[in-house]
């Protein structure tokens, strides 16, 4: 299924050209494998320097940043994958990452994300294409 939602992202992200894909919490690196196998550049954190390495390992791009404060210019990325990156981290702070998200994101940019419901049984399931402001 994981792998179903991506590459209905990564044809959204064909159909609009864009080539470039941001991965907040990226882990170990899977997600980026599958985009890059797709043809789109992927660039990921997380804030675990193990992931990190591991991601690395894999070949992929990615670097220890965390969530709510990423080392990258206002408008840097066409699109962003963030699936996982609300989930793991306190409701109070789901805002202010998705505000980071629209900043790091170019105008109109997809940023994929799943907007957890805190004692929800279906928490983490499907996902919710956000755009960035215009």
């Amino acid at each position: 299924m994981r792998e179903d939602q991506l590459a209905g992202f990564v044809a959204l992200l064909k159909s609009e050209g864009r080539r470039s894909v941001l991965g907040l919490a990226c882990g170990a690196g899977a997600d980026g494998l599958l985009f890059v196998q797709a043809g789109i550049h992927f660039t990921g954190v997380d804030p675990s320097e193990e992931n990190i390495h591991a991601a690395r390992a894999r070949g992929l791009e990615a670097s220890v940043a965390a969530a709510g404060v990423l080392p990258f210019a206002d408008s840097a990325f066409p699109s962003v994958w963030a699936v996982d990156a609300l989930a793991a981290l306190p409701p109070g702070e789901w805002d202010d990452v998705v505000r980071e998200l629209g900043r790091v994101a170019s105008p109109g940019a997809p940023i994929a994300v799943v907007l957890p419901e805190p004692g929800h049984p279906d928490h983490g399931q499907g996902f919710t294409v956000l755009r960035s402001p215009a």
